[in-house]
C-alpha cells in the first residue's frame, strides 16, 4: 500500500478529532452554564457538570483544570451577551440621558442573572485559580467588547471621550462588584447588624448602583 492514501487520510482524521474536542468543550460549557443558572458557584461541583455533559470527570479536567477556570469561561460568554444587550440599547434607543442609562444598567442585571451571580467573585475567586491562558483570553474578550461599545457610548453622551468613557465603564464595574457584599451580606452579617442601628451598612443594591452611576455620568458631564 502506498503512503499517499494514508497521508491524505490523516488531515481528515485530525479534523474529526478537533471537531469532537470542540463538541465536548461546548457541551461542558453549556452544562456548567445551565447548572449555574440554577445554583450559586459554591454549590456547583465538577462531578455534576461531568454527569450532565455525559463525560468522565477525568475528561472534564482535561478541558478545564479547575472549577474556577470553567466558570470564568462561562462568565466570559455571559459578559459578551451583556455587552450585546448594551449595544442594542445604545444603538436602537433614540434619546438616552443619564437617568435612562443608569436605570437600564440596573435593570439589565435582572435579565442576566448568571452574569450577576459570578461578577462579584471574578477578581477574588475565579481569577485566583484559573489558568493564565484563560485569564488572558477573558481580558482580551473584555477589551474587544469595550472597544465595540465605546463609540456608541460616546455618541449617546458626547461629553465622554475614549479615555473617560473607558474609565466610566471601569467605574461602573467596580461599583457593581464592590457594593455587592453590602447589598447581599452573609447570614452572619445580617444577624450582627440587627441592632444598634448597624443595618445602615446593608445597602439597597440596585438603588445604590443606579444613583452611583447617575452621579458618575452627571459628574463627567460637568467636568
Amino acid at each position: 500500500m502506498s503512503r499517499a492514501p494514508i497521508a491524505e487520510r490523516l488531515p481528515k482524521k485530525r479534523a474529526v478529532l478537533e471537531k469532537d474536542k470542540l463538541s465536548k468543550r461546548t457541551s461542558i460549557l453549556q452544562s456548567a452554564a445551565f447548572l449555574l443558572q440554577k445554583k450559586d458557584w459554591a454549590e456547583l461541583s465538577m462531578d455534576e457538570v461531568a454527569k450532565r455533559a455525559k463525560i468522565a470527570k477525568g475528561t472534564l479536567y482535561l478541558y478545564f483544570p479547575t472549577k474556577e477556570d470553567l466558570c470564568l469561561r462561562v462568565h466570559s460568554a455571559d459578559y459578551e451577551t451583556w455587552f450585546l444587550d448594551m449595544e442594542v440599547f445604545l444603538s436602537e434607543t433614540k434619546s438616552i440621558d443619564a437617568e435612562f442609562f443608569s436605570k437600564w444598567f440596573v435593570d439589565s442585571m435582572d435579565r442576566h442573572v448568571r452574569f450577576l451571580k459570578l461578577l462579584p467573585i471574578v477578581p477574588t475567586i475565579l481569577e485566583k485559580n484559573a489558568s493564565i491562558a484563560t485569564i488572558r483570553e477573558f481580558k482580551l474578550s473584555l477589551k474587544e467588547q469595550i472597544s465595540k461599545i465605546l463609540p456608541l457610548l460616546i455618541q449617546a453622551f458626547p461629553f465622554l471621550n475614549e479615555q473617560s468613557g473607558f474609565l466610566f465603564l471601569m467605574q461602573c464595574h467596580a461599583l457593581a462588584v464592590g457594593s455587592w457584599s453590602h447589598g447581599f451580606p452573609s447570614n452572619q452579617v445580617r444577624e450582627a447588624v440587627k441592632e444598634d442601628g448597624l443595618d445602615i451598612f446593608v445597602l439597597d443594591y440596585k438603588n445604590f448602583l443606579k444613583t452611583s452611576i447617575l452621579t458618575l455620568l452627571n459628574g463627567n458631564k460637568i467636568t
